[in-house]
């Protein structure tokens, strides 16, 4: 939930007039299954499982398996094939009439939790970031729930369990500003929509709501983003130099490998959700801690979702056409935003999604931005504008972890392509990626 180290540049808000619907959104009432009658006391030698096994007909094997698979022609828009393997779809990237009208209809999901913000009177809640429509805060959750009484083989009698508290970590994002209300009901509007897909939270910060009091976003808590991460990396590497691996990411061959095929994964599955980020940049990647027994250290999820939009594919649909950019980031936008900074007709689109995430990988390899040798903001602008990201990454002083030819190199030119014509899809991309990491595995066992 960090912002980024870089300047975000506010263009005029062009997002539709929402009126968030305040006391009307009331949380849905809970139902519960009517209980089964016990008659008779059961037998203290006999004990049974209280449930009965569910029949192999009936049992999901995964979250995700309800929601089938997408058709070959429904694919085409990001280049995807359905074998593209570690891609769970929820729809098709060309939107159907249903689930545009799911998308319509959609309104935030309210949060019925209650939570508690951290800090004290004299220094105020604290914060976890600040961005330029909103303020992250910190808070927590209080779960009390009751151990279960069931007896189970073997067990002796035990007295009423007590009731135990687990304390969890929240983020809490408010508007920084008048004029950013809208903006934040229309991102829960888009989380809303986007966590509708049961494998959502593999890609994203999960979200637990919208609280209408406060018009607040509430999620869950992940202190640590890969700017910072990319940051820590560079200052390790700096320390410790070797020239055995002056051509690795300055993160390690295996954790940007890793970070890669989570990204693109992720950004394949927003836009099988026909949605934009519009704002990706390692500031807006978070890095879930894993448990001990995973092989890997972290899940990169993506967040700040306040530039998004859903794609419907119609011109002439009215909300598709009033979500101009409201604020771009110029490291790591794509040539043909840049537009945006003398018309309001620019929008972010699937192409300047996968340019951003090109550069977002550049950053993670060498650790810095690819224009950080610019000594003006005017400069940089300039060379950003130029669409040579690997040129200009080249030529800093870990220029020999993009090199000609090498993984990086190869991974990433074709995101990075100046014209949206020769840019890679997101399909594309991964297939290439896939294709570049197989090729070194199989020339490492040689």
């Amino acid at each position: 939930m960090h912002p980024s180290d870089q300047p975000k540049l506010l263009l005029p808000l062009h997002h539709p007039s929402i009126t968030p619907p305040g006391s009307n959104i009331t949380a849905p009432k809970a139902s519960s299954a009517p209980e089964t009658p016990v008659h008779g006391k059961p037998d203290s030698m006999s004990l049974t499982p209280p449930l009965t096994p569910l029949r192999p007909d009936i049992i999901r094997t995964t979250a995700s398996s309800d929601l089938g698979h997408l058709e070959q022609d429904t694919l085409c828009a990001a280049g995807l094939k359905s074998s593209d393997a570690n891609v769970d779809f929820g729809s098709s990237l060309t939107p159907t009439t249903e689930e545009m009208l799911s998308w319509e209809k959609t309104v935030p999901r309210p949060c019925t939790k209650k939570y508690q913000r951290q800090g004290s009177a004299s220094s105020g809640d604290q914060e976890l970031g600040r961005g330029a429509w909103s303020t992250v805060f910190r808070a927590t959750l209080c779960l009390q729930f009751q151990p279960s009484s069931i007896p189970t083989p073997p067990t002796s009698p035990v007295s009423s369990p007590s009731k135990t508290t687990i304390n969890r970590l929240l983020a809490i994002k408010a508007a920084a500003r008048r004029d950013a209300h809208d903006i934040l009901y229309q991102e829960a509007r888009i989380l809303t929509y986007l966590h509708s897909c049961a494998h959502a939270s593999r890609y994203l910060v999960p979200f637990h709501g919208y609280d209408v009091a406060s018009q607040s976003l509430v999620m869950d808590a992940v202190p640590l983003n890969l700017d910072t991460h990319a940051k820590s990396c560079l200052k390790r590497t700096c320390l410790n130099f070797s020239t055995k691996t002056m051509f690795d990411p300055v993160c390690g061959t295996r954790e940007w490998k890793t970070l890669a095929t989570q990204l693109i994964n992720g950004l394949a599955f927003l836009h099988s959700r026909s949605c934009v980020h519009g704002d990706i940049k390692p500031a807006n990647i978070l890095l879930r801690l894993n448990s001990d027994d995973s092989s890997e250290a972290y899940t990169a999820l993506y967040c700040d979702f306040s530039s998004s939009r859903i794609f419907s594919g119609d011109s002439r649909n009215d909300e598709d056409r009033s979500q101009q950019l409201t604020a771009l980031t110029p490291d790591f936008t794509s040539p043909e935003l840049f537009t945006s900074l003398y018309s309001t007709s620019a929008v972010a689109t699937m192409a300047s999604d996968v340019y951003a995430l090109g550069v977002t990988l550049v950053v993670a390899a060498i650790g810095t931005s690819p224009y950080a040798g610019a000594g003006m903001d005017m400069l940089k602008l300039g060379m950003a504008r130029e669409g040579r990201v690997l040129d200009f990454a080249r030529q800093s002083e870990q220029g020999t972890r993009v090199m000609k030819g090498k993984m990086v190199e190869r991974c990433l030119k074709g995101a990075l392509e100046k014209s949206t014509d020769n840019r890679s899809t997101v399909g594309q991309w991964k297939r290439d990626v896939d294709a570049v990491f197989d090729n070194a595995t199989h020339l490492n066992k040689m």
